[in-house]
């Protein structure tokens, strides 16, 4: 469950690794009662014509964690297992996610940390969603392509744009 529901109990940390040991550090840092996950996404794939679970943010672990910033580097440099840990985002004044950027988290991922596919519909050349995270959010696509069901919006996150699964119902058909 994201924990965002106690934002001033609750200090969130951002820890890049090796993409291919996002799930097992997350896992590992699970053991010891942490919060931690990796943001999945729902994804359209054209060439088995399915929709699969792929990293919405590829080599990001989030950790959600009562510490304070000094105490919880010093539990994280101390654990044994660091195999695929490059390093620990975070700003001077702020843990490194900001209560801005947590409440888009809370606004776009369900209780297991997944971006859902939203499905909507096109009226006058314009993309309205009708079902999913995204209803509401239509002013922030500034792109869709129809081929992959991918929207780019106009929210930067960890220094990049959020790209988001959107299926038109008419397509599918």
């Amino acid at each position: 469950m994201i924990c965002t529901n106690n934002l001033n109990k609750n200090n969130w940390y951002v820890l890049f690794v090796l993409t291919p040991y996002e799930d097992s550090f997350c896992a590992y840092l699970k053991r010891y009662g942490v919060d931690a996950f990796s943001v999945k996404m729902e994804n359209y794939r054209k060439d088995k014509k399915c929709i699969e679970i792929k990293s919405a943010f590829p080599g990001y672990v989030f950790v959600c964690s009562p510490l304070p910033q000094d105490d919880f580097n010093d539990w994280l440099f101390s654990l044994e297992f660091k195999k695929g840990l490059i390093k620990q985002l975070c700003y001077k004044e702020t843990t490194a996610l900001r209560a801005e950027e947590i409440r888009v988290f809370e606004q776009f991922l369900d209780k297991d940390h997944l971006f859902r596919m939203s499905y909507g519909h096109l009226k006058n050349g314009r993309l309205v969603i009708d079902q999913g995270p995204l209803k509401g959010f239509e002013d922030y696509i500034t792109k869709y392509d129809k081929r992959n069901r991918l929207a780019t919006l106009d929210f930067f996150f960890l220094d990049q744009k959020w790209m988001a699964g959107v299926t038109l119902m008419e397509s599918d058909k």
